[in-house]
């Protein structure tokens, strides 16, 4: 068995596919694995099953010493545990009893699950953790001290959620939807003619935003997503793109004059660019205006490119070891309907289909496919 980071070629962008194969990257004894769970709150409903997949026994009942033992089929210990054995397995056909030679302490030692309770999910690989090292080794001591073919860094995240939680500016550390543009729309009929005025009657306002809506907590005005636009309609002439300025009861009052016959359908329209940032108009930034994601990516970088003491390639220049690097983020963030305004209870919004990047990549993911790898920043061109 082995592991190949592969590009699906089949997806605009290149989405980053996983899979186990028998060629190439071959997971063997000296394959270095940490899995990274997010244990901020957001996943509460699936940590508990994660870890004990992580932690399960090698038996789903009986023993080596027994020569009865039955391989679970739940637990990846059970899965990798032989690939780490020097002498037989602790299953049949072996029923090795010896932990030193039948895997499991070479794989307690090199494969290891942890959770973590904070949201800089990209922070989490700065060192490599394992029983013996809850609070972490480094990768130059790493390096030194045992062989290192492999290093697998394994993401278990939320991050990628329309809204922002507390409906403050920035105050989910990746806090979007989206990884890039999406707009949701709403159609209303006029419920009586009006000529060359900006108030329009329409048959209710269900789901419209206006402007003074579109704010977060902090009264920062379009935090999450352009104000909502009158982009089309069904009879006549639209002059412009107006904005919605102003409800009162079933009237709105648009930012310029219009003229409708009654019956005339009108499409709303609301719009994300996916990023949930700390400066800046939310609609034309990017990435980097979120402090804590750009200080993020740059340490991130560092790691994996930097040769100091510490760092991922320092295994190389102390030790002269040059592993395979794989990184996989799993993001659970993603749902089947997001609220377009992001403003939660703050604002009706407009709920659409849930949606990431080109592929179905994720946000998170793309961050680390564009940020990290590629050295990107900028999304939102």
């Amino acid at each position: 068995m082995g592991f190949t980071a592969g590009m699906s070629a089949s997806m605009v962008m290149g989405t980053p596919s996983y899979y186990i194969d028998s060629v190439s990257n071959q997971w063997d004894a000296h394959t270095w694995v940490n899995i990274h769970f997010d244990s901020s709150g957001s996943m509460n409903d699936i940590i508990t099953p994660l870890q004990n997949s992580m932690t399960g026994a090698y038996f789903s009942s009986g023993s080596a010493a027994g020569k009865d033992g039955v391989k679970s089929t739940t637990s990846l210990r059970a899965e990798l545990q032989d690939l780490y054995a020097t002498g037989g397995i602790e299953g049949a056909p072996n029923y090795n009893a010896n932990n030193a030679t039948n895997g499991k302490n070479a794989y307690d030692l090199r494969v290891y699950g942890r959770s973590i309770n904070d949201e800089n999910w990209l922070t989490w690989s700065n060192k490599f953790y394992n029983a013996s090292n809850p609070a972490g080794i480094s990768w130059t001591t790493l390096g030194n001290t045992y062989t290192i073919n492999h290093i697998i860094e394994v993401f278990v995240i939320n991050e990628s959620k329309g809204g922002a939680g507390t409906n403050l500016r920035g105050a989910g550390y990746y806090s979007t939807g989206w990884a890039e543009p999406q707009t949701g729309t709403v159609t209303k009929t006029v419920a009586s003619a009006t000529t060359n005025s900006t108030t329009v009657t329409l048959n209710n306002v269900t789901d419209i935003v206006q402007e003074s809506a579109n704010k977060d907590a902090n009264n920062v005005s379009e935090p999450f997503a352009e104000h909502m636009k009158l982009t089309a309609v069904s009879t006549g002439s639209l002059s412009g793109t107006p904005t919605v300025t102003g409800i009162s009861s079933n009237t709105i009052t648009l930012s310029s004059a219009q003229t409708f016959a009654q019956g005339t359908e009108l499409t709303f329209s609301m719009t994300s660019k996916g990023f949930n940032t700390t400066s800046g108009s939310f609609h034309h930034s990017s990435p980097d205006d979120h402090a804590t994601y750009n200080t993020a990516i740059a340490l991130q970088r560092t790691l994996l490119s930097s040769s100091s003491s510490g760092n991922l390639k320092s295994i190389l220049t102390n030790s002269g070891q040059k592993p395979s690097i794989t990184y996989i983020v799993i993001d659970a963030g993603t749902g089947n309907s997001v609220k377009i305004s992001g403003l939660g209870n703050t604002a009706p919004g407009i709920v659409a289909s849930g949606h990431n990047g080109p592929g179905g990549i994720t946000a998170s993911q793309r961050h680390t496919k564009e940020g990290v790898i590629e050295g990107k920043l900028t999304f939102n061109d």
